[in-house]
């Protein structure tokens, strides 16, 4: 397998330890404003720096962070 194939992005592995920590109970909701933020970020990193992310899953990604956005707005009271 080529190291292209093997690589993993952060938020692959972000979501891995998320996925551990919360086990059957993880969803957005239960997601802290912390975890929120790191999501956010590793996706904007992926999305915008990390050549190794296919134009695809780039693409893929952009509906994550509109439901992070979603999150945080929700939590805040916003409506806008």
């Amino acid at each position: 397998m080529s190291e292209a194939a093997e690589y993993r992005p952060p938020l692959a592995d972000y979501f891995d330890d998320l996925e551990k920590r919360y086990g059957d109970q993880f969803n957005f909701d239960r997601l802290s404003l912390e975890e929120l933020d790191t999501i956010e970020r590793l996706a904007r990193d992926a999305i915008d720096n990390d050549p190794r992310v296919s134009t695809v899953e780039k693409k893929n990604l952009t509906p994550l962070l509109t439901l992070v956005d979603m999150q945080k707005r929700k939590r805040s009271g916003s409506r806008h």
